[in-house]
């Protein structure tokens, strides 16, 4: 048993350092989805991280030494570099787990792949310089209700197709 004071590993928070694309003054974060999507996850999960913004018109060297040949998003988790997106979320669900941290994925597959199209499609949207090809997903938009998501019926599931 640890001694008084001494936290042992299963208390310890882990070190976490998010590095996302700065926004167009350099410092701010930017309107990266992918970036703003892992920030989202660390925020619900409850854990203490940093957040460090990467201009990459002005990328540091220490950074292409950490992650070479990676744009960020990407993270180091007790000083271990994560880069691939999905594979970060994959880990971070494992890892941040009850019962010291909530659980954010959906309890069902299919509704896992539904948000995973709709964050797709999203991600789409708001890069698109041309408005008029926004229909679909707006469409989209107007098709979903709460209900729609809080189970994963094939009725349901139509929108996201």
């Amino acid at each position: 048993q640890p001694g008084k004071g001494i936290m042992s590993d299963e208390d310890r928070e882990p070190d976490i350092e998010l590095f996302v694309k700065a926004g167009s003054d350099g410092e701010s974060i930017g309107n990266c989805p992918f970036s703003q999507r892992l920030f989202m996850i660390l925020w619900l999960k409850g854990v203490v991280f940093n957040v460090t913004t990467v201009d990459l018109k002005r990328k540091p060297a220490d950074l292409h030494n950490l992650a070479p040949g990676t744009h960020p998003p990407f993270l180091t988790f007790d000083g271990e570099v994560k880069t691939d997106i999905n594979k970060i979320e994959e880990f971070l669900e494992e890892t941040l787990c009850p019962p010291k941290y909530p659980r954010l994925a959906a309890k069902h597959r299919e509704s896992n792949t539904a948000g995973n199209d709709i964050f797709a499609k999203f991600s789409a949207y708001i890069k698109n310089t041309k408005p008029e090809t926004n229909a679909a997903f707006l469409h989209l938009c107007c098709s979903i209700n709460t209900r729609s998501l809080q189970a994963p019926y094939s009725s349901q599931l139509r929108f996201f197709s």
